[in-house]
Order: C-alpha cells, then sequence, then structure tokens
C-alpha cells in the first residue's frame, strides 16, 4: 500500500494495529505507539513499540495513523489534539474509504434487498395481494398466491396472511382461480396461489378447504395422455409460453396429496410428469422459451427429484452466460429479462451451483431501478437501439416494473445464503471458553430463569453455546432448541441429549409458535439475516411476554474491524430501538464484550430486549 513518502507511526498496537500493519505493509511503518506502559519496548510482529511521550518527540517526521476500533480512536484522537498534534488519520475511516471504493465492483445485498423491500410494501395493495407491475396496478391472484413462502421466509407473516384470505375470498365455486383482470380460469395461475396457500396452511387452517377444491379442480383439465389445458388461453403468447410450464404445477399437488392423504392428486401429477419429460424433452435441453418460462420448467425439475435432467439442461444454458453473469432472456438475443435471470441463479442454486448462480444474481441486481423495483427485460449493449431491432432490443415488459421480478430476486438470495452456509458449515467455531464474555452473559441469563425454563439458540452453528450450557445449567432442567440455517451443521454437530432438540430455520421464520421460550439468545448471526428488523421481531415473537431475547454481535462502530460479506451488515442501536419502541420492550446495551478470554477492543456488543414490559 502506498500512502507516500513519510513513513508511519500506528498509534495502536493491538488488533487493530495488526490489521494496519498488514494493510500498509511493514516497510511502510516506523514503529508503534501505545499508551500502555508494558506494550513499549516490544515489538509486533518485528516492528518496535515506543510510548505516547516517545512518539510526541518525533511525529514530526512521521504520518500519524490511529490504529483502533472507532470508540477508543476518539479518545486518541483528543489525547493528541491535547498534545498539539493536529495531522493523523484514522485507519477504521481508511478502510471504509476503500469498502465504499470497492463496493462498485460488487453488489451490496443488503442494500438491494431493503429497495427491493419498499417496492414490495409500497406495491401491496391493502387487504388484498401484490400487484401484477406497475401499468397494471391491480392485485395479481397467480403473483400473489406464490409470493406467500417468500414472504413467510423473509419475516412478513402478517402480510402473507393478508395475501392469503384475500385469494381465498375470490376462489371461483369450481374451485379455481382467475387473472389479475377476473376474466378466465387458469390452470398455471390456480396451482402457484396453491403453493402459497400450503406454505401458510398451519397458520390459516381455514385455506384447508381452498386447497383440496383448487386440487381438484386442476384435475379436471388433465387429458388421458397426462397432458394439461388450460380452460382459456387467450392471454398466452405462443412464441415465449408453452404448456410445459405445466410441470411448475405439480409440487402443490404432490404436497396435497401427502397431507390430505388423496393418492388421486400424485396419480394425476405422475402422469402429468410423465407426459412432459417423455414427449418434450427436445424443449427441456433446447432454451427455446423466455428465460423466465424456461427457469420455470428447470425449477419444476429440481423440485420434482429430477436434478440430473435439470443439471443437463442448465449446463446448456451455462454455455450462454458471460463473464458478468448475463443470460440472454433467449438464446438467440442479447438482451436479458430480469426475473428469468434471478429464476436460473435459484435453479443453479438448488444443483449447488454456487458460483454461476452469485454470478446470475449479481448481474440480475445491478439492473435494479432507484424505486427497488425491476423491469421485464433490459438491453445489454451501450447506445441506441432501434425497436426494429430483435437481437438487441428487448420485449418483455420493457418499460413496467414487475412484481414477480422482486419475489424471484426474494427467492434467490435466500437460496445463496442457505447454500453459502452449507458449503461453509466445517468452518463454524465449534468451542467457545467458559470465561467468554459473551458466553458468560448468556449464561447469566440462563441462571435467572425458572427450572425447567425453554431457551432458544437462534443461529446455533455447531451447538458451542449449548454444550457448555447443559453442563452450567445441569440442576434446572432447562430444555434448549436450537435453529440453524445449515441442515448439515444440524446432523453433523450438535450434542446428543433430551435437553436438546434442533431445527432447520432462519432468523426471519423461525419454526415456533408465538411466546414459546423464556429466553431467545443469538450470537454473530443478525449480521447475516438481511432483514435484521423483521428478523428481531420475529425473535420476539417466539418469546414469551416478559422474557428476553439477547443479540450478541459486531456493532456499527466496529466498522473496518473485519470484512464483512456483501449479504452482512454491522448492527445499527437504532434498529434495535425501533423494534423496542414499536413493540414494548425494555432495551439494555451492553458495550465492548470481552471475548476469546482476553480480548476487549469494540467488536462485540449486546443488546437485551425485554419483551412487554414497557
Amino acid at each position: 500500500m502506498d500512502v507516500g513518502e513519510k513513513k508511519i507511526i500506528l498509534f495502536g498496537a493491538g488488533d487493530f494495529g495488526r490489521r494496519a500493519l498488514e494493510y500498509f505493509g511493514a516497510k511502510q511503518v516506523y514503529c508503534f505507539a501505545d499508551n500502555n506502559p508494558q506494550l513499549a519496548g516490544t515489538d509486533v510482529e518485528g516492528i518496535p513499540v515506543r510510548s505516547f511521550e516517545q512518539m510526541k518527540e518525533i511525529c514530526q517526521d512521521y504520518r500519524i495513523v490511529i490504529s483502533v476500533n472507532t470508540r477508543i480512536a476518539i479518545v486518541l484522537a483528543k489525547q493528541l489534539e491535547e498534545a498539539g498534534i493536529k495531522e493523523y488519520d484514522l485507519f477504521v475511516e481508511m478502510m471504509n474509504r476503500a469498502a465504499v471504493g470497492s463496493a462498485k465492483l460488487t453488489i451490496n445485498y443488503v442494500t438491494v434487498f431493503q429497495k427491493a423491500e419498499r417496492w414490495l410494501l409500497e406495491h401491496s395493495v391493502p387487504g388484498a395481494g401484490i400487484i401484477n407491475n406497475t401499468d397494471a396496478p391491480e392485485p395479481y391472484p397467480e403473483v400473489t398466491g406464490y409470493f406467500i413462502p417468500s414472504l413467510l421466509r423473509w419475516g412478513y407473516r402478517e402480510l402473507a396472511l393478508t395475501y392469503a384470505r384475500w385469494l381465498c375470498s375470490i376462489q371461483k365455486s369450481d374451485g379455481s382461480w382467475y387473472d389479475t383482470f377476473d376474466r378466465a380460469p387458469y390452470v398455471f395461475d390456480t396451482a402457484q396461489i396453491l403453493k402459497g396457500l400450503l406454505a401458510i396452511r398451519d397458520l390459516y387452517p381455514e385455506a384447508d378447504d381452498h386447497i383440496k377444491r383448487g386440487c381438484d379442480w386442476i384435475l379436471t383439465n388433465v387429458d388421458q395422455e397426462g397432458r394439461i389445458h388450460t380452460p382459456d388461453q387467450s392471454q398466452w403468447n405462443k412464441e415465449d409460453t408453452s404448456d410445459l410450464i405445466y410441470l411448475y404445477c405439480l409440487s402443490p399437488l404432490y404436497k396435497a396429496s401427502a397431507i390430505f392423504s388423496i393418492p388421486e392428486y400424485t396419480q394425476k401429477a405422475d402422469k402429468v410428469k410423465a407426459y412432459y419429460i417423455q414427449n418434450r424433452m427436445d424443449e427441456i435441453m433446447g432454451f427455446r422459451l423466455l428465460s423466465h418460462f424456461q427457469a420455470y420448467v428447470l425449477e419444476a425439475l429440481c423440485d420434482l427429484g429430477e436434478t440430473d435432467l435439470a443439471r443437463r439442461a442448465m449446463e446448456n444454458i451455462a454455455q450462454l452466460q458471460r463473464e458478468d453473469g448475463m443470460v440472454p432472456a433467449r438464446r438467440s438475443v442479447n438482451w436479458v429479462c430480469s426475473t428469468g435471470l434471478f429464476q436460473l441463479a435459484l435453479v443453479w442454486y438448488k444443483l449447488d451451483e454456487l458460483e454461476r448462480g452469485n454470478r446470475a444474481l449479481q448481474y440480475a441486481c445491478s439492473l435494479q431501478n432507484q424505486s427497488g423495483g425491476w423491469y421485464g427485460s433490459y438491453a445489454t449493449v451501450e447506445g441506441e437501439i432501434r425497436a426494429f431491432n430483435e437481437k438487441e432490443y428487448p420485449r418483455y415488459f420493457t418499460n413496467s416494473e414487475i412484481s414477480w421480478a422482486v419475489k424471484y430476486f426474494l427467492d434467490a438470495l435466500a437460496a445463496r445464503c442457505q447454500l453459502e452456509f452449507e458449503r461453509h458449515a466445517g468452518q463454524f467455531y465449534d468451542f467457545v471458553d467458559k470465561e467468554d464474555g459473551r458466553y458468560q452473559l448468556i449464561l447469566a441469563a440462563c441462571q435467572q430463569l425458572p427450572h425447567g425454563g425453554r431457551v432458544c439458540d437462534a443461529g446455533c452453528g455447531k451447538g458451542r453455546y449449548v454444550r457448555n450450557l447443559l453442563e452450567d445449567t445441569a440442576d434446572q432442567s432447562i430444555q434448549f432448541s436450537c435453529v440453524d440455517i445449515s441442515e448439515n451443521v444440524l446432523n453433523a454437530y450438535l450434542p446428543e441429549d433430551i435437553r436438546v432438540e434442533a431445527h432447520q430455520g432462519t432468523l426471519t421464520e423461525m419454526p415456533y409458535p408465538d411466546e414459546a421460550f423464556d429466553m431467545v439468545y443469538t450470537c454473530e448471526a443478525l449480521e447475516h439475516a438481511v432483514g435484521v428488523e423483521n428478523a428481531l421481531k420475529e425473535l420476539l415473537r417466539i418469546t414469551r411476554t416478559g422474557g428476553k431475547v439477547i443479540v450478541i454481535d459486531k456493532p456499527k462502530s466496529a466498522a473496518g474491524f473485519l470484512p464483512i460479506e456483501t449479504w452482512e451488515q454491522l448492527i445499527d442501536d437504532s434498529i434495535l430501538e425501533k423494534v423496542s419502541h414499536l413493540l414494548g420492550c425494555r432495551l439494555e446495551i451492553a458495550r465492548n464484550l470481552p471475548y476469546d478470554v482476553n480480548k476487549q477492543d469494540g467488536l462485540f456488543d449486546a443488546w437485551i430486549l425485554e419483551k412487554g414490559v414497557i
């Protein structure tokens, strides 16, 4: 790192100082300075450590860089000012500027998520569903239906329930659902609505009758060969769509069959699946459809257990993917379909193709409009393009923002987070010292619980906290529930004990009923949640009134201390304060927790929310 002619004195010889040394390089650093008298006269990585007084004598010949965390940097800056040293830099600020500069080359998925989240809320029709598109702002039953699982995944339970109630209220007497403008029934639309109602039936049992009626109606549209015919095809563009997409209608039939013990649903679904795979293999493999519809087919194959076939088809599409992640809307064009690219990313994630999925997701996110939404398609070449140029000119909702692009962005991002954690599960920490300040805080809170209390470790990883707590609270008979996004972790690493049970889940979709726990804690997991506010609300939902939610994580003031992934974020007090105010919680913040036994450099804070006491 070239920083100019003057060599550097790093003011602060702790962990931040070591990071600064690595950043600048040993050739650029003259020495460290530190207020700790025990460090003066020692060295760090071969670089000598001076006292503050020694630094004052030589500072005019060197560049001073304060190399501590934000909180301590304020104190050291004041110390320098009082000593007459007016020129200095803060390493934290330098790292932040570097991060901003590099962000231009990548995508900040938290920002993309927040903008898409705003678009979703602004374009949900009160008491109904999500709009069709910005040129047709009426609620769209089909997309409203398959949006429900996405809403549940990201912590929007109440909005999902609103969608579900509206969908049930508009079902026709024969069991079908109609299009946006209530003109005609559609098999595809009905099946997507069933996906949503099946996802929410545990929260909304009234959906069960609607689900069965919808499934029964779909079966009336299956012929003897297994081919599906929809009653009205006036809204179908034959160039873009194909009845092959009916493969995307089968998963709700299989699921409903298992739930309600109706074997006819499985039998008919098997027949439909066999017909399309046996008779339409060229279409499956050939990428002849708009990427949006082709991806419907390929995701359906994944969901139906035909992963080898899906993988072979995706290998053909992979040949068209550019280095920047773009895949054309069709084989023969250069423009891109936004939602199709999100959907292809989702399919690649389902096939464990992380790198290709990441490239597709990044490119699709880069297309996001300032509003937070996406047009249906975009040109990928610069300059003026004439409408008659079919190869370059986009032709799918070119000036309208479509609701399903936001849905598939949310799904692709969730799948990416899932796969990233599954891939790196083995790297999770499996030990925390019992003297660690983070563990001590959790232990102290557990020791205040009644005998037989219930505690949830949200984002448990390999269970390093639970493993210690089982020993240190043995006389209290506390029951522990562990939740993690990674099934690999839950299956391989958690302690086997009758006091421990585990479920796969996320901080925004916890698999427990309201007020299930006396205490919920989450350690170094909220930073990964993307939707931090909804995650906090979800953790409070499963905590009893009077119980506590404890968050231990890296605060915003620790910016620059460690690199973070593009979907991670440091925790801002203001979000905790907002949620506490909304839900009537008392908030206590414990600053600068000691960790790894003897480290205490501002990397960790704790936020303790006591539910419903205000």
